[in-house]
């Protein structure tokens, strides 16, 4: 996934978790405590991290949409990056389940959808960048560059959905049973 979404992604993702957890009905603070939350950031830290450093590790160019060089080594900003996405899973859970009335529709729709909305807009306005995998160099030059479909990166991207899909489900399968 390109490196400035994954961040909203996970706010949106850990906001579906909590809206599962609860059942969208407002409950006592101290019964969605500790185990939903943990679950949460384990998923956060053992699925969703990896998903998104696998882009910024091998193919950084693509994931910062041929708008950074990764050849000047930005390691800071990689881990910047990362970190934000680990913790953007709990914050989302968090903000939707401790909030002030409880968890409600008008919150969900909220939190879910500006994360997705200005998720979207991003793969929209920059789509030809992202339909392309190529080095810095490259892109900038109008050189070697491929599609991003059919090559290893695509299959790479496909792989990474459905594995966040099926992690997602387990996820969501479990804090249903944790009610």
């Amino acid at each position: 996934m390109p490196a400035p979404i994954g961040p909203l992604l996970g706010l949106a993702l850990g906001t579906l978790f909590a809206w599962i957890a609860s059942d969208g009905a407002p409950r006592s603070k101290a019964s969605l405590a500790l185990p939903p939350i943990a679950l949460v950031s384990l998923f956060a830290l053992l699925v969703f991290a990896p998903a998104s450093a696998y882009f910024i590790a091998f193919e950084p160019d693509w994931a910062y949409a041929y708008l950074v060089d990764s050849s000047r080594r930005l390691g800071a900003l990689h881990a910047a990056v990362l970190l934000c996405d680990v913790v953007s899973l709990p914050l989302g859970f968090v903000l939707l389940v401790y909030s002030s009335r409880g968890p409600t529709f008008a919150q969900l729709l909220r939190l879910l959808g500006a994360p997705l909305l200005a998720s979207g807009i991003f793969v929209v306005v920059l789509f030809p960048r992202l339909s392309v995998q190529a080095t810095y160099a490259q892109f900038h030059g109008d050189f070697g560059t491929r599609a991003v479909a059919g090559g290893p990166l695509g299959y790479a991207l496909i792989w990474t959905t459905l594995v966040l899909s099926g992690a997602g489900a387990w996820t969501a399968h479990a804090l249903r049973r944790m009610r």
